[in-house]
């Protein structure tokens, strides 16, 4: 018995697989772009926040690098349409699946770029933030000018 495998199926199919793709390219560019934004946040209150927030920025990292992806998806999916209706008392709101899925996607991403980031920060010598600010610097200017760029480079 001879088999032999039909590839006009991929040729039809084609049109919808480029299209998919072309989603998936879009959802991992604005996932990632936000991902690394609110991670790098994250990872600054992390190290240099009050301690309240370095609770909660722990708590939030701890939380979605724990968590698997796909169940955050369907939290996103499922659960917080009922939850925004009931906490708006509008029964038609809904939440599109594009929409839950940059969401999950950048609040996980978020997550996992903090600790890279927090990792790349604490590799930088604590001489750095030293000699910006002993230059005259705001402890903020010396962590974008001095400590990001060389964290970010790591």
């Amino acid at each position: 018995m001879s088999y032999s495998f039909d590839w006009s199926t991929i040729a039809r199919g084609w049109p919808y697989l480029a299209q998919g793709m072309g989603m998936t390219l879009f959802l991992v560019a604005i996932s990632m772009a936000a991902g690394i934004l609110i991670g790098t946040l994250l990872a600054i209150v992390r190290i240099f926040g009050p301690k309240p927030l370095q609770v909660a920025a722990t708590g939030y990292v701890n939380l979605f690098r724990s968590v698997p992806l796909i169940l955050t998806i369907f939290w996103f999916y499922f659960l917080l349409p009922p939850v925004l209706r009931l906490v708006t008392g509008d029964p038609y709101l809904s939440v599109g699946a594009i929409y839950s899925a940059l969401a999950a996607f950048t609040l996980a991403e978020s997550a996992y770029y903090c600790e890279i980031m927090r990792a790349g920060i604490g590799s930088v010598k604590r001489g750095q933030m030293d000699a910006a600010t002993a230059l005259g610097m705001s402890r903020w200017s010396a962590l974008r000018f001095v400590i990001l760029p060389q964290a970010s480079a790591t």
